[in-house]
Parts: structure tokens; C-alpha cells; sequence
């Protein structure tokens, strides 16, 4: 039987959130946007000028953006770390990493994209609970969709029982029930992870995949390495997201999905809320990953059986 994952402590009015950049660069107005929201609810926030040098996403950097991540995780002050911006480099940094200060100092940690990789890692070094969900530069912003941000106060909030979702937009492609443990992220950084010290582990889990601009032969040769590496022969369920632009002229990605899952027994959603969106402004639920989720095709509802936070 697995370990329970670590949970970390939970937000409230007045805590510093420390802003990380361990990827791409960003746009700075909307940096400053984000940090407005952030600061416009009750929080603190705290981050490096650094981050705003023009060559901090590439590779002559990767020490410095590693540091800074580990600087926030020994910062006492700092509750939570939100990643300002995803698109390339997270896996340049993992040497670089405090294994240790990062074990000794669980945070809430939020990210998607190429920060799927971050979050394997620290799943896999620390056994923390980590958290797929929006970018600071990207769906921060004010005027934000209200479902998107005080879904993730709920989370990151006191803790709750149960946070239950029914999504009409979900399309069932495998009937069923299923409970367990939540893991995935980007499923192009996943695949990419692979032959790492920090791939996934889907045994007795449920699986949650996103990714955007992929083409529908892509998703299916994700699938299939997946496959060949053993990753769905103890699953409980999988969880698509939106899957956005990852469709093709002849190539109807639900379909191919559909079919690949045939002659499995595990039920399977396709259109989750929640990673890249078709638009500034679209849904974006943020997920714990590492606590138990309910998913049940026949209502549509999906559900966080267990706080996510103490």
C-alpha cells in the first residue's frame, strides 16, 4: 500500500505567496495583473526581480531558477509557491533542486503545462500533494472567471470534506464508477518524464491528462508508450482535459481515444475543465494531486473526497 501523500498547510487572509519562473519567460503586464488579483483577495506576495531578465528561460539560467524555487521553499514566510508562467525548461532545473529543504518544507505548490514535470518531481522526492492549476501570467488576471478563482480558495482554503463538481461538458467514452488516488498533468510531459527517476505512478490511481496543440496521432503515440510502459494496467479511471487544437481534419481525437480504451474495464471522462483553455477567460479548475477523487460517468460528477490541505 502506497504512503499517504503530505499534505501542506493551508492558505489564509494575509500569507505571502512566493511567484517562481522555472520555465518560459512571460509578459510583465500580465505578471502585474496576476499579482493585483493575488493582492486583491488578502495575499502577500513575494518575488525575485530576477525573473524578469529577458534570458531567464534559457539554459545558461537553469541554476538560478532552481535556486530561487529552493530559496522559496526555506523561506518560512512563504505558504505557497505559484509558477508565473509554464512553456519550456522545468526539466533543465531538476539537478539543481533542494531535495532536502523541498522535503522539509511542504508548501502548496501550483502549476500545469511544462510544470507537470515539477510535479512529478516533487511527488516522487518529497510524497507531497502538488497542484494543477493556473499560471500567474496567464489566467490571473482581474475579471478572471469567478469558478476558476474561488475554486482554488475552496482548495487551498480551511479544509473541506469534499469539493463535488457536476460538469455537463463532460463526455463519457467508458461507463463507470471509480475511486482512487489523483495523478497526471500534461501527458506530453509525462511521456517526456518517462525514462526519469520521477515517472509516474498510475497503479490504483486515477489519471488525469491535458495537453493543447498536439496533434491527434501525437495524443495517440503518448498513449501508446503509456501503454507499453504498463501505465493502465492498474487504473482506476482516466480523465481527459479539454484537449485543445489537438484535433485533426480526419481525426476526431474523442474517437481515437474511444477506440484505444475499447477493451479496457476502467471508466473514462473526456473534457475536463482544467490546464489549457481555447481562450483567456475559460474554466480552469485547479486539481490536488495526490488525494483521493471520485469520477462517476452516469451523473457527470466528479468530486475531491478528502481535504487537500490540513
Amino acid at each position: 500500500m502506497d504512503t499517504p501523500y503530505i499534505k501542506p498547510r493551508h492558505l489564509k487572509e494575509g500569507d505571502t505567496i512566493g511567484i517562481v519562473a522555472p520555465a518560459s519567460s512571460f509578459d510583465p503586464d500580465k505578471f502585474r495583473a496576476g499579482i493585483k488579483v493575488l493582492r486583491n483577495i488578502g495575499f502577500r506576495v513575494k518575488y525575485e526581480r530576477s525573473i524578469f531578465n529577458r534570458c531567464w528561460s534559457m539554459p545558461g539560467h537553469d541554476k538560478q531558477r532552481a535556486r530561487q524555487i529552493n530559496r522559496m521553499f526555506k523561506d518560512d514566510n512563504v505558504k505557497a509557491i505559484f509558477c508565473a508562467k509554464a512553456g519550456i525548461g522545468s526539466m533543465d532545473i531538476l539537478p539543481y533542486l533542494d531535495k532536502k529543504a523541498i522535503k522539509n518544507n511542504p508548501k502548496i505548490f501550483l502549476g500545469y503545462s511544462d510544470i507537470t514535470v515539477l510535479l512529478l518531481y516533487l511527488q516522487k522526492i518529497a510524497n507531497m500533494v502538488v497542484f494543477h492549476g493556473p499560471v500567474l501570467s496567464g489566467e490571473f488576471y482581474p475579471g478572471m472567471d469567478p469558478y476558476t478563482l474561488n475554486h482554488m480558495l475552496q482548495l487551498f482554503g480551511e479544509p473541506s470534506q469534499e469539493i463535488s463538481f457536476s460538469l455537463p461538458q463532460l463526455v463519457p467514452l467508458k461507463p463507470g464508477r471509480a475511486s482512487g488516488v489523483l495523478t497526471g498533468g500534461n501527458i506530453t510531459r509525462i511521456v517526456e518524464s518517462m525514462n526519469t527517476p520521477y515517472k509516474i505512478n498510475t497503479d490504483g490511481k486515477i489519471l488525469f491528462i491535458e495537453d493543447t496543440r498536439e496533434t491527434a496521432g501525437d495524443i495517440h503515440g503518448y498513449l501508446k508508450k503509456l501503454k507499453r510502459a504498463k501505465k493502465f494496467k492498474k487504473i482506476k479511471g482516466v480523465v481527459f482535459g479539454r484537449m485543445v487544437d489537438c484535433d485533426e481534419k480526419d481525426h476526431d481525437l474523442k474517437e481515437i481515444v474511444d477506440k484505444f480504451f475499447s477493451n479496457y474495464d476502467f471508466p473514462v471522462f473526456f473534457g475536463f475543465p482544467s490546464g489549457h483553455t481555447e481562450y483567456r477567460g475559460g474554466l480552469h479548475l485547479t486539481l490536488p494531486l495526490g488525494v483521493n477523487v471520485t469520477m462517476d460517468t452516469e451523473t457527470s460528477r466528479f468530486s475531491i473526497d478528502e481535504p487537500a490541505v490540513f
